[in-house]
Parts: structure tokens; sequence; C-alpha cells
């Protein structure tokens, strides 16, 4: 998928952002991660507001904020939702767990997973 050549307007990164991580996808564990993200987060995720795709038919991946949010004490880890007909981004959800452990890795080595 190449979401960095959309022309949508980006609702929660810029899709360069989005891209990045697109790109480092490990196929290996994808469908494992993406299951338990739509498990936990399944019941909030919003369909696409365009054309009502079901959030759960929706493309998921995790994905963090930008290191300069890291800095000013604002990055959140979580799942984004892509609507691929719409070309756009429908939801960032947060995983509060994984952002408190991003948070103390990036305070103490200043590394994002």
């Amino acid at each position: 998928m190449k979401v960095d050549k959309w022309e949508t307007p980006a609702a929660f990164f810029p899709w360069g952002h989005v891209q990045r991580y697109i790109d480092q996808i490990d196929a290996q564990v994808y469908s494992v991660a993406m299951d338990f993200a739509q498990e936990q987060f399944g019941e909030q995720a919003k369909s696409c507001p365009t054309c009502d795709t079901a959030a759960k038919k929706l493309v998921w991946f995790s994905v963090s904020s930008p290191e300069s949010d890291w800095d000013t004490g604002t990055g959140k880890v979580g799942f984004l939702t892509l609507c691929e007909k719409c070309k756009l981004q429908v939801d960032f959800l947060i995983d509060d767990e994984l952002t408190e452990m991003q948070d103390q890795q990036w305070r103490d080595i200043r590394a994002l997973s």
C-alpha cells in the first residue's frame, strides 16, 4: 500500500509518516497483532465516515507519534485505521499500555520501537 501519494487530508499523522510504518510491517506477525488490536479496540473503532465501511474491514496497523511529539511529552502509540477506497485516515485508537512503555523507552534511550 502506498499512502504517501494520497492527496486527501491526513487526520492524525502526515502521510509520509504513515508510509514509514506501513513499510516496516512484519508480515509474519501482522495478522496476529491486528487480530489482537481488533479484539481490544474493535468496539470503539469507527467505520469510514464517507463510505461507511465497517471498522473491522478497514486496514489496521500500529503507529507511533513522530519523534517531535515524544520530545514534547505528547507522543502516543496506537492503531491507525485507513479506508483504501476513500483514501482516509479513519481512526487512531490509542493503546495506553504501549504508549506508557514507549514513553519510558524514549526517556531512557531516545528510541522508538
